[in-house]
């Protein structure tokens, strides 16, 4: 194959780098703003949309495999088109891509309100085009964050929208209680629709300059432009350690996602009703490591900031695995909140700091196709370990392999001083 004529770009340290980013800084960029609320916005309507889905799908089928065929219509399409989405990203308006996106997926699930109690398939074939299309979105989003921001700004900006991704996973799915409770399901679906609304309009406010019209005759297609992206990764070993990077990441908090309930009724005896509390405090360190991140990547090079963030994260879960009290539980969890931001924003701001421009979208379209990927298959893996073996097991398990990632890659100088 042909040699690629893209090249990364070189991080030299000038004074605008080595100035420290400020949270107002970021909030005062009044485009960076507008995507922050889009991002708000469109993740609390997937949240507040699939959390009455698993309630329709019980009430349909009343088993716990029917309420996995929400999941499945949200992971499935991740599989099939995350990466290849990516390329439509590269080629096409960015902020045309995510207004389009928004209001697509809004008046989709008004489609599903006349198919509430009927058609399980039905539902499962619409949820499918919605998460489909939100393929579409969430590379887009990640690839305009450096083209809105200064690259002082990107690992602050990259925290708070983490921070913003897990807040909004833990109120989203709060609402929906309350909103189906007062609303019920047809109207909830409405009021989801609406959030995504809201989310196209805050989208068009943002001034993202438009892709360069390209020459029809220059344009090499659909799939070559697709290999360009794979070659690009395999090609750049910090960007696709950096991938595999997130992917163990990712997988590791779906993984405690999974066994926070059970953790908290076997081993903390608190009830599995009660395991939120344990989200919370994940969400409060991740707000607390905000600014410490932001400090020690003024002293420390991102990678070296992923690895001690992968390490403390090892020992944490092992200590979890251990611990049956609950305010060592809770201060324990805190401190996953604190290394997520670290290894996350970190990987990200690695990323956007890699990757040109030009391919950003095909290399955000693998990473998104990663993340979902790291919601079905660890799962299911860790979900029997568990069952067989006991939750502790399977947490001390999950910590044993992050702990020996972490200690691998002090050996790994390219990815260390990234």
């Amino acid at each position: 194959m042909r040699k690629m004529a893209i090249e990364p770009e070189i991080n030299i340290r000038t004074p605008e780098n080595v100035e420290p980013a400020k949270l107002t800084s970021v909030f005062g960029n009044i485009g960076f703003l507008f995507l922050w609320v889009g991002q708000l916005t469109s993740q609390m309507a997937d949240r507040v949309f699939i959390y009455v889905l698993m309630i329709i799908a019980y009430k349909l089928t009343r088993t716990n495999l029917g309420v996995a065929v929400p999941l499945l219509s949200f992971g499935i399409p991740s599989l099939l088109f995350g990466s290849v989405a990516g390329v439509f990203v590269d080629k096409l308006d960015r902020k045309g891509i995510m207004i389009v996106s928004d209001l697509l997926r809004g008046a989709l699930i008004l489609l599903i309100v006349p198919l509430v109690g009927k058609s399980m398939f039905l539902i499962f074939a619409v949820s499918f085009l919605i998460y489909t299309i939100a393929q579409f979105f969430a590379p887009a989003e990640t690839a305009s964050i450096p083209e809105l921001v200064k690259k002082k700004n990107l690992i602050i900006a990259n925290s708070l929208f983490m921070v913003t991704w897990i807040g909004s996973s833990m109120v989203g799915f709060g609402l929906g209680a309350p909103l189906v409770a007062f609303l019920g399901e047809e109207a909830t679906f409405v009021a989801a629709a609406a959030l995504y609304a809201a989310s196209a309009g805050a989208i068009f406010m943002i001034p993202l300059k438009s892709r360069e019209v390209k020459n029809p005759k220059k344009d090499k297609g659909f799939v070559s432009d697709f290999m360009q992206g794979l070659e690009f990764i395999r090609r750049n070993f910090v960007v696709n350690y950096s991938l595999i990077k997130m992917f163990v990441a990712t997988s590791a908090i779906a993984v405690i996602s999974l066994l926070a309930i059970s953790y908290a009724k076997e081993v903390l005896g608190i009830g599995a009703k009660n395991f939120g509390y344990l989200i919370i405090c994940v969400g409060i360190g991740m707000m607390a490591g905000m600014p410490v991140l932001n400090r020690l990547s003024r002293r420390f090079k991102k990678g070296t900031i992923v690895i001690f963030g992968f390490i403390l994260s090892g020992l944490t879960l092992i200590g979890l695995a251990y611990t049956t009290d609950l305010r060592h539980a809770l201060m324990l969890t805190f401190s996953l909140g604190l290394c997520n931001v670290f290894v996350t924003s970190s990987i990200q701001t690695i990323l956007q700091q890699k990757i040109p421009r030009s391919i950003r979208g095909r290399v955000f379209g693998v990473q998104n196709m990663l993340i979902n990927s790291a919601f079905i298959v660890p799962v299911l893996i860790w979900g029997c370990i568990a069952d067989s073996w006991g939750t502790q097991f399977a947490l001390a398990l999950i910590g044993a392999i992050v702990l020996c990632v972490g200690l691998a890659s002090i050996f790994v100088p390219k990815f260390k001083y990234a």
